[in-house]
Order: structure tokens, then C-alpha cells, then sequence
């Protein structure tokens, strides 16, 4: 933890209340680039850089160390809470736990151990091993702002992060195919990338359901294939199907959306799908992480389902 830097005081801004928020609502970790985006548009990266060292030197802000950054897998600038910022975003949510009273390891686990037991999840530096990962879940969120505000009957209602399943995981009852190909049940604790809700006002108008539910799997091909439809497909469709969901979300609706990294390894787990799920393979859409660097999220024909011939839109326009 850094000490706070006497040759760079600073008075607090409303912008750098926003950037915390930002950074804690989408799940504790942002790459440079992401903050730019959202606060810097039309700004140079170096003014940026002079606010985020501010923010950094008086304890809001944290990023990797020297020796983070020869040991750990940091493919590009990120930053994430440090202790002020944490406390900051707590109070802003009316949450007020005390103060450390240094900055040493003991007292900031104790700051994590009093935020966390009020629902506040601060996470004190990336999961490393899932950087890449968590970075590309952001990417695809800010994809998903930025189609539906250019549609113009879509909102972005909710998005849930991964964070938030984490500290409350639903743990569902499903069933499976053994090897001998009978169904036994199994419980599992779900965890999607994100979960998040598009209305859609045209559809209200018709007189449509009007709230579409998303669930993401982001696919970075860590983990064999074969695993992905006893793994994520058949706890994937008991979650939907659930009472803890419904418990959860209201409804017994949503879509999962897949995004792996290649076409060939799609359709492998579009094949475990079909052979999962069955009749609920519908629930299963697929993409590759090509295809939404370069198309629209959301109205872009990106999306496969099991035994379509060819991709459609979420939302066409």
C-alpha cells in the first residue's frame, strides 16, 4: 500500500468520486484505456495520467507494483481501488465502517473483512489469473452500452457483474447425463460473467414482453472443451429453470450468451450443447471475440444458435 505523496495534495472533484464508482461497478478492475473512454473522450492520455497519479498517490487508486508488474500477467495499464477509494465508495452507499489506522497489511485485511460484512466487495488487486479475462468482461459491457444507446428502443435497465455473484452465489439443482446416458440430479453454485437486462420499447408498444434477460460466459479456452457442456451448459439451463433464479430475477426468462475465441472451438461447444441440453439448447447463443471487436453487440448478426444456418441479431433493427 502506498503511502500518501505530501508533493501531489489534491482536492477531491466530482469526476474522481465518478471513476471510483466506475471502477467498483464494474467489478474492481479497469485497463487505462477504459477509463479514457469513459471520462477522458476528446482529452489526452497524459491528462488523464496526471489525474489517475493524483488519485494514486493520496491512496484512492491502486496499480501494479514493480514487482507486480515483472511477475504477473499485465498485458496493458490497469488500476483498481485502493483503501480511500474503497472507503469512499462505502460511505457513498451509506455503508461507514472504520478508518485504519495505518497502512499496513493487518489493517487493510481488516478494512476488507468490515466492508465485506456489509455487502461491499473490495477487491484489493486483480485475480491475476483471470486478468485478461475480467479486462475483455469490460470491453463486452461497454460494447453492450454503446449498441443500445445507438438503438433507439433499447436501454441497458441492470447489469449485474460477476463480483456480485461471487459474494451471493445460487447454488441450483439440475440434472446431468452420466456416461451411461441417465439423468441424475447434481447441485451446483452458478456464477455467470455478467447478468444484465435490455427493454425494449418496441416491443412494449406491440404489447411484447419488453425485458430481455442476459446471462455471459466468456469462453478464453483455459479449460477443456469437452467439460463445457457437463460444466456450464447443464448447470446453465437448471439456473434458468430455477426457483432460485426466479427468486433472484423475478422471472424464469433468460438467454445465455457465449463468446469463446475461435469459430472451431464454437462449434465444439455448440455440439456439446445440442447433446446437453436437448430441447433447451435455444437458451444458448454463440460468438467469438472477433466478431464483437468488429460488430455491434446488439443488432449486429453475430449470434448462433444450435441448428440455425446462419447468425442473427440480438435486437435487429
Amino acid at each position: 500500500m502506498n503511502e500518501t505523496d505530501p508533493a501531489q495534495p489534491m482536492r477531491f472533484q466530482k469526476r474522481d468520486g465518478e471513476i471510483l464508482q466506475a471502477i467498483f461497478d464494474y467489478d474492481g478492475v479497469l485497463a487505462r484505456r477504459h477509463l479514457h473512454r469513459m471520462f477522458w473522450q476528446g482529452a489526452t492520455f497524459r491528462a488523464m495520467e496526471r489525474r489517475l497519479s493524483k488519485l494514486y498517490h493520496n491512496d484512492y487508486l491502486a496499480w501494479p507494483s514493480v514487482e507486480q508488474r515483472r511477475t504477473k500477467p499485465i498485458l496493458e495499464p490497469i488500476v483498481w481501488l485502493g483503501w480511500k477509494g474503497a472507503h469512499w465508495v462505502a460511505g457513498r452507499g451509506g455503508v461507514f465502517v472504520e478508518e485504519p489506522t495505518n497502512q499496513g497489511e493487518d489493517q487493510m485485511r481488516k478494512l476488507a473483512t468490515r466492508l465485506r460484512a456489509q455487502g461491499v466487495r473490495w477487491q484489493r488487486e486483480p485475480r491475476w489469473s483471470q486478468l485478461e479475462h475480467d479486462l475483455l468482461v469490460v470491453y463486452f459491457r461497454l460494447g453492450v452500452e454503446l449498441a443500445a444507446a445507438k438503438h433507439p428502443s433499447l436501454t441497458l435497465e441492470e447489469w449485474l457483474p460477476e463480483g456480485v455473484f461471487l459474494s451471493n452465489m445460487d447454488v441450483v439443482e439440475y440434472t446431468l447425463r452420466d456416461r451411461d446416458g441417465e439423468r441424475k440430479k447434481k447441485k451446483k453454485g452458478v456464477r455467470p460473467d455478467g447478468y444484465f437486462v435490455i427493454v425494449d420499447e418496441l416491443r412494449r408498444i406491440k404489447g411484447a414482453p419488453a425485458r430481455q434477460r442476459f446471462l455471459l460466459e466468456l469462453d478464453m479456452s483455459t479449460h477443456p472443451k469437452s467439460r463445457f457442456g457437463r460444466e456450464k451448459v447443464a448447470p446453465g439451463v437448471g439456473y434458468v429453470r430455477s426457483p432460485e433464479y426466479k427468486a433472484r430475477f423475478g422471472y424464469n426468462s433468460g438467454r445465455w450468451l457465449v463468446i469463446t475465441t475461435g469459430g472451431v472451438r464454437m462449434k465444439n461447444l455448440m455440439r456439446q450443447t445440442e447433446q446437453e441440453a436437448g430441447d433447451s439448447a435455444n437458451l444458448f447463443f454463440f460468438t467469438t471475440l472477433d466478431q464483437i471487436e468488429k460488430n455491434n453487440v446488439l443488432a449486429g448478426r453475430i449470434w448462433w444458435q444450435v441448428g440455425d444456418a446462419q447468425p442473427v441479431a440480438l435486437f435487429p433493427r
